[in-house]
C-alpha cells in the first residue's frame, strides 16, 4: 500500500490541436470532457499545432501518448516510428496509417444536399478546394443524393484553400465569373463555412438575392463567423467535441494495450445536424406571387406578421392566397409564418441564452407560453428539452 507521501504518476499526454478555428475548440473540449470524467492525465497542450512536429521534439520528448492533427504521411510516419501511442483527430488524410478520428465527410454532403433538396431546387452546384480530399468526399455525398433524387450536380467551382492577397482578388472574379454563368435559382453547398462566406460576399457584389436566386450552405457551424455574414450562412454542424472524447477514449486504450494500433480504421463521426440560417430559408418555387410572399414571410413573420397583412399587401382574395400556397408549398400561409417563428426560435434556442420569455418576443410570439405550446405541438418537445439536446450535443 503506498505511503501518503507517494504521489500517482498519471500518463503524459500531449495535446496538438489548432483551437483558432471551431472545429479544434470542440475537438479539445471532447478531450476535456472524457479528461474530467474517465482519463486521469496530465495534459499537456499545444493550442495553436499547424500538423506539422519536428522530429527533435518526437525523439527526445517521453510521454505517454500524442493526440494531434497530421497534416502529411511524412509527419504520420515519424509518429509511427517513436513508438508513443498516438490517435490523430482531424481525419483530412485517410490513408495515414495511424488510428484516427475523424468526420464523416460524406454523411456531410448527403446531410447538405438532403437540406437543399427540401428547398425545391431544380439546379444544384458544389464549390470546394482543389487537390483536398476530405472536400472531393464531402463533394462525393452531395452528389450521390442529389443524383439519387433526379438532379446532377453540373456544376463546380474549385478554389485553394489558402491565398495571398492577389491569388483572392484573382479567386473572387474568378467565383463572380462562374456564379453569374449558373442557371438560376441554384442551391450551392460550399466545403466549407470559409469558402460559404466567399460565396456570399460575390453574390452580393453581382448583386444575387440570397438565397432566392442562389441559396447556400456551408460546414463547420463556425457560428460567429456564420452569424455576421450577410445574411447569415446556414451550415451543416459537425460534432468536433464527439470527436475529441472518442479519440482520447481510443488513446486511453491504445497507452492500455498498444498493440491494437496497426489495426484500427479510422473512426469517421457522423454530423450533428443543420444550423439552418437566412442564406437557405427559402423555398423555390415558380409561382411569383409566392416567391414575393415567402420572402416577406421571413423579413416580417418575427415581428408579427398574420395572414390578413399578407392580404393587404399583395391585394389578393384569401382563398386565392390559400390556394396558391397550397400548390407551391403544400403548406398554408399561417404554417408558413409559423414555420419561420419557429425557426428562429431553435436558432436563439441554440445559439443563445435569452430566456423564454425574450426568446417568444423575438420570434414573433406573444408570450413564452404560446411558443412553447406551439413548439411542443410542432416538434414534440418543450423549449427547454430542445435547448438541452443542442447543448448535450444529442
Amino acid at each position: 500500500m503506498p505511503s501518503p507521501r507517494e504521489k500517482e504518476v498519471l500518463p503524459q499526454v500531449a495535446v496538438c490541436v489548432d483551437k483558432s478555428r471551431k472545429y479544434g475548440r470542440k475537438v479539445l473540449q471532447g478531450i476535456a470532457d472524457y479528461a474530467e470524467t474517465a482519463g486521469r492525465w496530465s495534459l499537456i497542450v499545444d493550442p495553436m499545432a499547424t500538423g506539422s512536429y519536428s522530429a527533435d521534439w518526437l525523439k527526445d520528448w517521453k510521454g505517454d501518448g500524442i493526440l494531434a492533427y497530421v497534416e502529411s504521411r511524412a509527419t504520420a510516419k515519424r509518429l509511427r516510428e517513436s513508438g508513443i501511442p498516438a490517435v490523430e483527430v482531424f481525419g483530412h488524410l485517410l490513408d495515414l496509417k495511424l488510428p484516427q478520428v475523424g468526420n464523416d465527410d460524406v454523411a456531410i454532403g448527403r446531410l447538405a444536399a438532403e437540406h437543399l433538396l427540401a428547398c425545391r431546387f431544380k439546379h444544384y452546384a458544389f464549390s470546394g478546394y482543389r487537390e483536398e480530399l476530405w472536400s472531393e468526399r464531402r463533394r462525393a455525398g452531395f452528389e450521390a443524393v442529389v443524383g439519387g433524387r433526379g438532379f446532377l450536380v453540373q456544376h463546380h467551382f474549385s478554389a485553394r484553400a489558402g491565398t495571398t492577397l492577389a491569388q483572392g482578388q484573382l479567386h473572387r472574379e474568378r467565383l463572380m465569373a462562374w456564379l453569374r454563368a449558373l442557371p438560376k435559382p441554384v442551391a450551392i453547398m460550399a466545403c466549407s463555412d470559409q469558402q460559404g462566406i466567399r460565396i456570399l460576399d460575390a453574390c452580393r457584389r453581382l448583386q444575387l438575392t440570397v438565397p432566392e436566386e442562389v441559396a447556400v450552405i456551408g460546414v463547420d457551424n463556425d457560428e460567429e463567423t456564420c452569424r455576421l455574414s450577410a445574411p447569415p450562412l446556414s451550415s451543416v454542424k459537425d460534432d468536433g467535441r464527439k470527436v475529441g472524447f472518442e479519440a482520447a477514449r481510443l488513446l486511453d486504450e491504445l497507452m492500455a494495450d498498444p498493440s491494437r494500433r496497426q489495426s484500427l480504421p479510422p473512426l469517421l463521426i457522423p454530423p450533428r445536424g443543420i444550423a439552418v440560417r437566412r442564406s437557405t430559408e427559402v423555398s423555390a418555387v415558380d409561382d411569383p406571387l409566392i416567391a414575393l410572399a415567402m420572402r416577406h414571410v421571413r423579413e416580417h413573420a418575427c415581428n408579427g406578421l398574420r395572414v390578413p397583412d399578407l392580404l393587404a399587401k399583395f391585394n389578393v382574395s384569401r382563398s386565392v392566397l390559400y390556394r396558391r400556397f397550397h400548390d407551391a408549398l403544400n403548406r398554408s400561409p399561417h404554417e408558413e409564418i409559423l414555420r419561420v417563428q419557429l425557426e428562429r426560435a431553435k436558432r436563439l434556442l441554440d445559439e443563445s441564452d435569452f430566456t423564454l420569455e425574450r426568446i417568444a418576443e423575438l420570434s414573433g410570439f406573444q408570450h413564452g407560453e404560446y411558443l412553447s405550446v406551439a413548439f411542443k405541438r410542432e416538434l414534440g418537445l418543450t423549449p427547454s428539452e430542445f435547448r438541452r439536446q443542442q447543448r448535450q450535443g444529442t
